[in-house]
């Protein structure tokens, strides 16, 4: 279903399940342009498995979301990267599949320096920079991150968060979750409250 774009995300009544196990019941809520929202919880909460739901990469176990996946970008646990390619040719790569990374994104997170190495030598928090990179696209008005900040070092991860809070002072929109930082004055989702009690 396609969302407007004063709100390109509305949750109705959502149930999600991992396997047999009911993890989420009968969540809603709704968020506009502009808005964060952070979803936390305990490990097993569900909260990646909600990401993918939202998503559309798995199905629901019942309600509804509302969600313009043209304008979508997502970033799960997978960066993406082909190890055998250096990171100038994995961004090539995704250019020509229409993929275009914002240079100013690029060089917030210091991936210029990364270019030349093979993408099976980078370290987790590099190949995270290098993924972001081609996920947060000015073109996309959702950004949907599952742990956007695990790996990186507190510069780079001071970085992505003012580019986070740039975007949505630009009225783009950004679903995330983070165990141990976030963003200031975004709203928060405990999913441990929406827990089944089936779980």
């Amino acid at each position: 279903m396609s969302a407007s774009a004063t709100t390109p995300l509305t949750v109705e009544g959502l149930s999600v399940a991992r396997g047999d196990v009911l993890l989420i019941e009968a969540l809603s809520f709704a968020l506009r342009a502009g808005e964060a929202l952070h979803v936390v919880g305990e490990n097993g909460a569900g909260k990646s498995t909600l990401l993918l739901a939202l998503a559309g990469l798995i199905p629901a176990a019942s309600g509804t979301v509302t969600i313009d996946r043209d304008g979508l970008a997502f970033l799960g646990h997978d960066n993406g990267l082909l190890p055998d390619l250096t990171v100038s040719e994995n961004l090539a790569l995704y250019e020509r599949s229409g993929v275009e990374p914002s240079v100013d994104v690029v060089v917030t997170l210091g991936v210029e320096a990364l270019m030349a190495k093979p993408a099976r030598t980078l370290s987790f928090g590099q190949a995270r920079r290098v993924a972001l990179a081609l996920t947060c696209l000015p073109d996309k008005q959702l950004w949907m991150l599952d742990e956007p900040l695990a790996g990186l070092d507190q510069q780079t991860a001071a970085a992505l968060q003012s580019l986070l809070a740039a975007n949505l002072q630009q009225g783009k929109s950004l679903v995330f979750t983070s165990h141990e930082r976030g963003l200031e004055d975004v709203s928060r989702l405990d999913l441990d409250s929406h827990r089944s009690a089936h779980v």
